[in-house]
């Protein structure tokens, strides 16, 4: 009947049928169990099984399944149950003796059923609550017999009875499914011999642990295949010997069994067992607990009543208590000193042997004196390795799961620690940025602590354990990827090698089976667990599925460490790691990681999206859903990386793999989610961190897709099958196009001087309706994007919209994904050519590449496989302002000239270039540093803006105040002024002076005195200060280029003020904030922030110093970029919103505004808020907060204005001299009363007449106004005295400004000849060299000896780096005493060796100082001796002005002829005077006046020589032009042919000769200047490849110059290199790094270029 009936709804008699037939069961004859038990049984589980699954399906999706069925399935269930179990109980319990003995399948099959229904018993919530329902009803026998009760009916009768103490409180306790499995137990265990018993015991003990259950299984499987060893320390070796000896060490029919059978069959009952043991233990403990708890409340209660304190309970109590709190909160977060463990260990190793000396004897009985080695104490560290390493290989460790081994995992974390590694910050950056010498101390001291653990087998350890894991994450796996983390961080290629070489030597391939099942295990967001989750909580019961380790990406730190340390194994691009990764060459079996990792990708951005699917009908992300989705946009993120640095370099391999992989599929579904969560998060502010992460992500998955492209061909496959899918995506990637575009013109939109007509406050906030009619009004959008646009604004308690911080908050997101966006279609545009669809989506992006076509650089380089590739990286706007100044423009004209001209060859051409470039970059990034423009952002400048406004209103009602206050004095004044007030204040005067004593009138003078006094010393005060602010503001920079000079590369309109385009010079400011910083070439640079910035409120203002300093922290204007200064002035002065303060003097202290000087051009001053009141104090809400640089000392300043200063002494020098024109001499004593200037004594003696030079005075035409001499005289006195002092300050700032660069390239030229030639280590002093070039030799080896070189040079370590490839060929000693490495590290001493270079080496001997120096000198003669000196500053103009140089250019040329020939007419004069001293002497006697003795000129040889040279050279026709006529003298004839011959040598030929020479230098240099230029303007510069080559391409010999092989392209590369973290390069810039540091210059395409690579393929299309 219990077979016939079991299941069926209508049987109710099945609730009272074991009452009888437990009766009958003793009398039972036949054999039962395989006819009618184990079908009652199956049958049985078989209802369980589809009860428990249509319960789990209502859990999941609540809204399908019928809880009513859910429920009526387990009533007839525990019905059934009841029925039959008790039937089967009792006849175990007759037969238990003969199944164990004669055991058989059935009786195990029935176990086995039953088993299976006690494991649904024990996870099902609906068959247990149904059981007690059961209990509740027919617990007493007279209930038998009725309906069951079902629901809330059945619920309520077993509280009732539970209210009559009828139910007992341990629910479980008498469970019928319990105790029929304890009967059948021994029947289910009697299959299993002694050896799987223990086996057995075992895998309990891992179920109760909540181990993996797979796992446990190959746990299972591993013991199996292990022979049967006994260990004689082991405690349970009798149990395994008492075994063997009754013979049951197999399993009994395990030979009909295959092994997974055996092994679930062990599996199952190790659960069945761990569950049982699991609910006996809680049933036995249960009362106790309660018990324990009450008491324990009791004694809680107590202890708070009478308040008892830690001092006042038992010793061993108040340990109790306090060890756990000390633990856990002090330490727990305490730094104990793990990091510092393993240097001292290994520090008092020492790994040298000790020596010793010891007496021996010899065979002859003589003593000898003999070395002893001594062996050094052991290595802790490596033995302790060692030892886990033997633990992770060894066969008996398997037995022990390695997963929990708590000791290693202290350990690794110690070692782990001692790796002190840079954590990455999640805000984007640092404060600062170290400079090269600190990032190279920090990267070797990384590599000398990850060596320590490398030498003693750490890594390899790690490979170990990972191996060891068998893809199960623990613990132990964490802490291990942690340890390889810290090893691998950096890009140690060392380590890099030593894994490789480990896993290609043991072809250990469980190393890459476990880390793709480490893979497989790694969870992703899961939908419906979040769902539950969620409900849960508003249960109160969601901690457990929250807590979850591997589920619902509650693993992701786990995960990311996984990626991570794959990613550092290929980090540097290892390329034969990342081969590795791929297919393992000589394994059993191949595991590919990179699909591995491409799976994962896949699944998590399944799941990611079935989140943006449950939200995307939500409003806003609640904060569970962005807890969620940042966990998996950190996880993608680091998935991203690894997969990038996986192919850089780039391997080949591993982009075909993601190519043919589905990467593409994931990569789609990433557009839709970056496409659609814009479009939804843009909306809500609130979202704007979790937007801000979501683009972070797309810009990392497109720095992925760039480098699939690296190395690509021209219509290469990867290329088109990027097209393919952004072609699929074309909808998403035009929506990411839309939004970039849309907030890229937000900026110009703000910033125009039609939108802020609006803005009728000028406080930055308008209303939403204005803000739409200024959006219509512009035209820039159309009505779907302004509406769009409108739901994004938000609005504050009045009503108005903050249009500046709407304006910041989406553009600068809008610039750095867009940036990304516009260099992958670039590269997909040059590389894939006809191809329709791509050219639609560019046509799309027409707008966003125009935007950053001046920002985005392009070069092209011969990569490593001989084949031209491009290279696209991003251009500073401020690389872009440096390179369009004069003095750059002026070094790269000059460059050009003299490389285009010196015949170097091609290496020649492109060492000059690449010197250039360094000296360029070292030079524009000096000026950057010492410049006076503000480096605040466009949106920086518009936040000021805002300021300007708030103060204008405040200065407005500051001169209302002023003026009421000036009408009040006036009136004061009229009613001071009336007579009788006067007659009074007389009368008052008089009566208190005829009361005051003497002495008191004298204190009243006194006093009236002080005062006075302090009034003219204030006046006086204030008369300087405002000619030293004069003066001042006078050397403010002003942008020196002409407005027909070329600009740099044009940006959008900037937001800067209210006044279009109008522009204010501002002066250095002492106490501002400081911007962040890199570093080039050892110079601290500062960067144009992106975001904009608050400024801190300044201190109070204070009037300037003599000084003419202004007061701090006064804001700062800058002219916009593109925008020529006289451009800037005019609109400035056109505009007329500013007007001139009408105080002449700074306001006192406490005013509410500070002033600061606008120009020179416009006279202006410019009312800044000073942050008074709060309300007036703007705070950007997104902006990232960072402070402006100092502008430095007085010293910048004059660095600064350098032109400035030099035009200053030139125009007073010209000055000068224009007055010195209106001296004159006096031949007779000047009267008494005359004003003389300076005068200067000098006479004839013998006339008695003195020589007086004074100046005299002038009338100034149309004016009839007189200037007298005395006047001009101390004019001249006054101008001269500002000379001088205007000659310091250009030495001085010629000192600040050049110097630092000639000193960069002498210790360049120093570190280049000992880096690259040996020199001062392989070579000796010459004898050869000159003079002059044994001295510079001497003072350069002195300089590289000295601790401070180098200091300019950007290589900080090439003293260490020569060391180390000069090692083998000197001695070490000899090495360190050269290059100055054996003075102490910490030696702050003044190092007289390297400013005894710096002086005597490179400022004394370098042409432009000294000359500067002999300026000054002749300044302070023409002060202190005599004007006239400054008649030689006007060599000056030679060298101001091009054209004249050119000109003395001429001359100096062919200087070394010029001077042969001059040497040559002296030679060919002398022997002319020989011959006129010895023959022609009376033709040079000249007769005397008034009878004084005659003049002979040719008596004395060297007054002949003198003469001839003097009037010979000058004369016209020769000599004879000044001696007297030949006719009718004897020597007629012979003096004829002397003085033709003269003539003809000296005159025709000589001098005819020096004009030549200076006529052909003067034409020479004009046809080297064209042919420059032609060849220029012929051929390209990078390729020399000629511009005939390129009229026949489509793209022309232009835009190659000027956009594939730009001259400053690749500058600014070379540049971006310099500034760029290493280890964040990609291939190719990896590849040009190498090439540089090892001054290789193949990468330069010479003579071959893209266009002309693929030249076929480009004619075709």
């Amino acid at each position: 009947m219990l077979r016939d009936h079991a299941g069926i709804e209508n049987a109710p008699w099945l609730t009272r049928v074991n009452f009888f037939a437990v009766q009958i069961i003793p009398h039972v004859t036949c054999d039962p169990v395989k006819d009618y038990m184990l079908p009652i049984a199956e049958r049985l589980r078989r209802l369980a099984e589809r009860a428990y699954k249509e319960e789990e399906r209502m859990r999941t999706h609540p809204d399908d399944a019928d809880e009513g069925t859910v429920a009526g399935d387990n009533v007839r269930l525990v019905r059934d149950v009841y029925a039959f179990f008790p039937v089967l109980m009792k006849y175990t319990d007759l037969h238990r003796a003969k199944w164990l003995k004669s055991p058989t399948w059935e009786s195990d099959g029935v176990y086995e059923n039953v088993a299976v229904i006690f494991k649904i018993w024990s996870l099902s919530q609906h068959f247990k609550r149904e059981e007690l329902n059961y209990m509740a009803q027919f617990e007493d026998d007279s209930t038998f017999g009725g309906e069951m009760k079902t629901g809330k009916a059945a619920i309520a009768e077993r509280k009732k009875k539970r209210r009559e103490t009828t139910v007992k409180k341990d629910k479980f306790s008498n469970s019928i499914v319990i105790a029929c499995l304890k009967r059948l137990l021994p029947v289910g265990l009697n299959v299993f011999g002694g050896r799987e018993l223990d086996i057995v015991q075992q895998c309990k003990e891992k179920f109760l642990a909540k181990e993996n259950e797979e796992k446990i299984r190959e746990f299972i499987r591993e013991l199996l295949d292990v022979p049967v060893k006994t260990d004689p320390t082991d405690k349970n070796a009798w149990q395994l010997n008492l075994y063997r000896k009754i013979g049951k060490s197999q399993m009994r029919g395990k030979a009909e069994m295959t092994q997974k059978g055996v092994i679930e069959k062990i599996a199952n009952m190790g659960q069945v067992v761990a569950i049982l043991h699991t609910w006996t233990s809680r049933l036995e403990k249960e009362d106790i607990w309660k018990k324990v708890l009450t008491l324990q409340r009791k004694r809680m209660a107590i202890s708070l009543i009478t308040a008892s304190h830690l001092y006042r309970v038992d010793k061993h109590r108040g340990i109790n208590f306090f060890l756990p709190a000390f633990s856990k909160l002090w330490l727990e977060d305490e730094d104990v000193g793990k990091d510092n463990l393993v240097v001292d260990i290994c520090g008092e190793v020492e790994e040298s042997d000790v020596v010793s000396l010891k007496f021996v004897e010899d065979e002859s009985g003589v003593l000898k004196l003999e070395d002893e080695k001594t062996p050094s104490r052991p290595d802790p560290l490596r033995q302790l390795i060692q030892c886990f390493q033997r633990a992770a290989t060894s066969e008996e460790s398997q037995a022990i799961s390695i997963a929990n081994d708590r000791l290693y995992i202290d350990y690794a974390d110690v070692l782990a620690k001692s790796v002190h590694i840079e954590e990455d910050d999640d805000d984007g950056g640092d404060e600062g940025e170290v400079d090269q010498a600190e990032k190279e101390e920090q990267a070797q001291t990384l590599r000398a602590e990850q060596a320590i653990l490398a030498d003693r087998g750490a890594a390899i350890m790690c490979l170990m354990y990972l191996s060891a894991s068998n893809g199960e994450p623990s613990d132990m796996v964490e802490q291990t990827l942690q340890l390889g983390i810290h090893l691998l961080s950096g890009g140690n290629k060392d380590i890099q090698k030593v894994l490789i070489d480990y896993l290609q030597l043991k072809k250990d391939v469980r190393f890459f089976t476990s880390i793709a099942g480490l893979m497989n295990k790694c969870s992703v967001l899961n939908l419906e667990m979040f769902e539950r989750q969620i409900k849960a909580e508003g249960l109160g019961m969601g901690a457990e599925l929250a807590a979850g380790e591997h589920q619902n990406l509650n693993d992701a730190d786990f995960t990311c460490s996984l990626f991570r340390f794959l990613q550092l194994t290929c980090e540097g691009h290892n390329l034969d790691f990342q081969n590795y990764l791929r297919t393992q060459p000589g394994h059993t079996t191949s595991v590919n990681l990179i699909n591995s990792t491409v799976d994962y990708l896949l699944r998590l951005q399944e799941s990611v999206m079935d989140f943006y699917w449950h939200y995307s009908s939500k409003e806003v992300i609640d904060e569970g859903g962005k807890e969620y989705f940042l966990r998996a946009i950190q996880v993608c993120s680091q998935v991203f990386n690894t997969l990038t640095e996986s192919i850089q370099g780039p391997c080949v391999g591993n982009q075909m793999t993601l190519a043919n992989s589905r990467l593409w599929d994931a990569i789609n579904g990433f557009f839709f989610l970056f496409a659609h969560m814009m479009e939804k998060l843009y909306k809500n502010s609130t979202q704007l961190e979790l937007l801000r992460e979501f683009l972070n992500l797309q810009k990392d998955m497109i720095v992925l897709m760039l480098s699939m492209l690296e190395g690509n061909v021209l219509n290469g496959p990867i290329g088109k099958q990027m097209v393919d899918a952004l072609v699929e995506s074309q909808q998403c990637v035009e929506m990411i196009l839309k939004f970039s575009d849309m907030f890229l013109k937000l900026k110009d939109l703000t910033t125009s001087q039609a939108f802020q007509d609006f803005d009728t406050n000028k406080d930055g906030w308008i209303s939403p309706k204005e803000f739409q009619r200024a959006m219509e009004s512009q035209k820039m959008y159309s009505v779907e994007e302004i509406t769009y646009l409108m739901m994004c604004t938000d609005v504050n308690n009045d009503g108005k919209v903050d249009y500046m911080e709407f304006t910041e908050r989406f553009h600068n997101p809008a610039r750095d994904i867009g940036f990304n966006i516009a260099v992958l279609l670039t590269n997909l545009k040059e590389h894939i050519t006809n191809d329709p669809r791509l050219e639609k989506i560019i046509e799309k992006a027409s707008s966003l590449l125009e935007y950053f076509d001046p920002y985005l650089g392009r070069i092209e380089i011969m990569g490593s496989s001989k084949r031209v590739e491009k290279i696209y990286f991003e251009i500073q706007e401020s690389w872009l302002e440096q390179w369009s100044k004069q003095q750059i423009r002026d070094s790269k004209n000059t460059f050009l000239f003299n490389v285009l001209q010196n015949d170097g060859g091609e290496e020649g051409k492109l060492e000059a270039f690449i010197n250039f470039c360094e000296d360029t970059i070292f030079e524009m990034q000096h000026a950057a540093e010492i410049s006076a423009e503000s480096s605040d952002s466009k949106m920086e400048r518009a936040l000021k803006q805002r300021d300007y406004f708030l103060q204008q209103t405040s200065a407005g009602e500051q001169l209302s105040k002023s003026f009421k206050a000036g009408i009040n004095l006036g009136k004061s004044a009229a009613d001071a002024l009336k007579p009788e007030n006067v007659s009074k204040s007389v009368k008052h005067a008089v009566t208190k002076f005829r009361t005051l004593t003497w002495a008191q009138l004298i204190v009243e003078l006194i006093k009236l005195g002080f005062r006075f006094g302090m009034q003219v010393f204030w006046f006086l005060y204030f008369i300087v200060a405002t000619v030293l602010r004069f003066g001042y503001y006078l050397m403010t920079p002003e942008d020196e280029e002409t407005d027909g000079r070329p600009q740099a590369l044009p940006m959008p309109p900037d937001r800067h003020n209210t006044f279009n385009k109008q522009a204010s010079f501002n002066m250095p400011m002492f106490n501002t904030r400081s911007h962040e910083k890199f570093d080039m070439f050892g110079v601290h640079v500062h960067t144009d922030d992106i975001g904009s910035s608050t400024p801190e409120p300044p201190p109070s203002p204070r009037p300037p110093s003599p000084g003419g300093n202004i007061p701090n922290g006064g804001p700062e204007l800058k002219v916009p970029n593109g925008v020529p200064p006289s451009a800037a002035y005019t609109e400035a002065e056109d505009d007329g919103l500013l007007k001139p303060p009408p105080m002449a003097v700074p306001p006192p202290p406490k005013a509410p505004s500070v002033y600061e000087t606008q120009s020179i051009g416009s006279q202006q001053f410019i009312p800044v808020e000073t942050y008074e009141h709060e309300n007036e104090y703007y705070e950007p809400k997104i902006a990232e907060q960072v402070q402006s640089r100092s502008k430095g000392s007085i010293m910048n300043m004059l660095a600064r204005n350098y032109k400035a200063i030099e035009k200053l002494t030139l125009y007073l020098a010209f000055f000068i001299n224009v007055i010195l024109l209106f001296h004159r001499v006096d031949l007779h004593n000047p009267p008494k009363e005359a004003e003389i200037a300076e005068p200067e004594e000098g006479g004839d003696d013998e006339d008695d007449v003195d020589e007086i030079i004074f100046i005299t005075g002038m009338v100034i035409p149309y004016f009839s106004y007189e200037l007298t001499g005395w006047l001009l005289s101390q004019v001249l006195y006054w101008i001269s005295v500002l000379h001088m002092v205007a000659s310091t300050a250009l030495l001085v700032s010629f000192y600040m400004l050049k110097i630092p660069l000639i000193t960069f390239k002498r210790e360049k030229e120093v570190a280049r000849k000992l880096m690259f030639e040996g020199c001062w280590i392989t070579e000796e002093d010459n004898e050869e060299r000159g003079i002059f070039e044994t001295a510079f030799w001497i003072l350069d080896r002195i300089v590289i000896s000295s601790k401070s070189f180098p200091m300019k040079y950007w290589d900080k370590f090439v003293l260490r780096k020569t060391k180390q490839k000069y090692r083998d060929q000197v001695d070490e000693e000899t090495l360190n005493t050269l290059l100055g490495l054996d003075k102490a590290p910490g030696d702050t001493a003044f190092d007289f060796r390297y400013y005894f270079w710096l002086f005597a080496g490179v400022i004394l001997t370098n042409n432009q100082f000294l000359y500067r120096v002999g300026y000054v000198v002749i300044s302070a003669c023409g002060v202190f001796i005599s004007p006239f000196f400054y008649a030689f500053h006007l060599i000056d103009v030679v060298l101001s002005f091009p054209m004249l140089k050119a000109i003395l250019q001429s001359v100096t040329h062919n200087l070394k002829q010029l001077i042969l020939t001059i040497m040559m007419t002296l030679v060919v004069v002398y022997l002319y005077t020989v011959v006129a001293f010895n023959f022609f002497r009376k033709f040079y006697v000249q007769e005397g006046e008034d009878g004084s003795e005659p003049d002979r000129k040719c008596h004395n040889m060297l007054t002949c020589f003198i003469y001839h040279f003097y009037a010979g050279v000058r004369a016209g026709g020769g000599i004879g032009d000044e001696l007297e006529s030949p006719y009718g003298d004897d020597l007629e004839y012979p003096r004829m042919l002397y003085d033709i011959s003269f003539f003809f040598f000296v005159i025709v030929i000589l001098l005819a000769i020096m004009q030549g020479l200076i006529i052909d230098a003067f034409g020479e240099l004009r046809d080297q200047q064209e042919s420059a230029t032609e060849k220029l303007e012929s051929s390209c510069f990078i390729c020399d490849i000629g511009k005939e080559t390129f009229d026949r391409l489509p793209r022309g010999f232009e835009i190659h110059t000027t956009k594939e092989h730009n001259f400053a392209n690749y500058l600014f590369f070379l540049q971006h290199l310099v500034n760029k973290d290493e280890t964040e390069y990609t291939g190719q810039e990896t590849y040009v790094r190498e090439k540089y540091d090892n001054r290789d210059w193949e990468f330069f395409p010479v003579g071959e270029c893209f266009v002309k690579q693929y030249e076929d393929q480009l004619l075709q299309s």
